[in-house]
């Protein structure tokens, strides 16, 4: 018998799921290969069109073939044929094996390759960033330095009096010995009273105090003056003192928190 190749595409996708089919036409497919092949029709379309382009598909065979009935397909029925001698498919049958449905293979094996690279390197950059954060370092970081603080002198007074005597007496010769007392305490008072003196002053002013209580002591009426002692006019001066005040010209330093990742991102010193 003389077989017809020209299938239909439902026939051909049908015998797809024989194993004497597929020797039929000449496709190499495994069982479970053919089942996957038929079940998508993309693919079942493209091994169909792959398959019309075979010798197998285009010519009946130039020797006849013996013949056994396998499942019947459509208007067809469709026979295996068995070759009668060795070498009988040469030049029927292509030497490659025919193409597989490795496109959607090939194209998930590469989606979940992606997905495998993009799932590390996110993991990674979670990592660094963990890392980064526990790791980091925080410091003061000083924008502009501190200016210290300057003094200038000034004197001020100490509240103490310094108390000198010019030596010149304020009595005269002849003069009443009450009015040289009366001239003596002028001095004194307006000198020594009601003020704070520095040590050397209040020697002085205790040593007029002594001369004037003598001559207290000493008068009696018509006694006048018959020389002039050494204790002459007093004069009070405040005690000046130097100190250092400031000019109120300090000024903090200004500073932000800085932090430093990993040694080289944000700021570090």
């Amino acid at each position: 018998m003389i077989l017809t190749m020209a299938l239909s595409f439902e026939e051909f996708r049908t015998a797809l799921l024989h194993t004497d089919g597929r020797a039929f036409l000449g496709i190499q497919l495994t069982d479970a290969e053919a089942q996957q092949v038929h079940d998508d029709p993309a693919s079942a379309q493209s091994w169909y069109s792959y398959w019309l382009t075979t010798p197998a598909a285009q010519a009946p065979p130039a020797t006849p073939y013996a013949t056994a009935p396998i499942a019947p397909l459509g208007d067809h029925d469709l026979t295996r044929i068995a070759p009668s001698a060795a070498g009988a498919y040469a030049g029927v049958y292509p030497s490659a094996p025919a193409p597989t449905d490795t496109v959607p293979r090939k194209k998930n094996v590469g989606l979940w390759v992606t997905l495998s690279i993009v799932g590390a390197l996110v993991l990674i950059a979670i990592i660094v960033v963990v890392v980064a954060f526990t790791t980091a370092r925080h410091w003061t970081k000083v924008d502009v330095p501190e200016k210290p603080e300057t003094f200038h002198s000034e004197e001020y007074e100490t509240g103490l009096y310094l108390v000198s005597d010019d030596g010149v007496s304020p009595c005269v010769v002849d003069q009443d010995w009450t009015d040289c007392i009366a001239a003596m305490e002028a001095q004194y008072a307006g000198a020594c009273a009601g003020v704070e003196l520095v040590p050397d002053a209040m020697t002085l002013c205790a040593q007029h105090r002594a001369e004037i209580d003598r001559m207290i002591s000493e008068d009696t009426d018509g006694t006048v003056v018959a020389s002039l002692g050494d204790f002459g006019h007093l004069t009070r001066t405040p005690e000046m003192a130097t100190r250092q005040v400031s000019n109120d010209d300090y000024e903090p330093a200004v500073t932000h928190e800085a932090v430093c990742y990993l040694g080289f991102i944000g700021e570090c010193e």
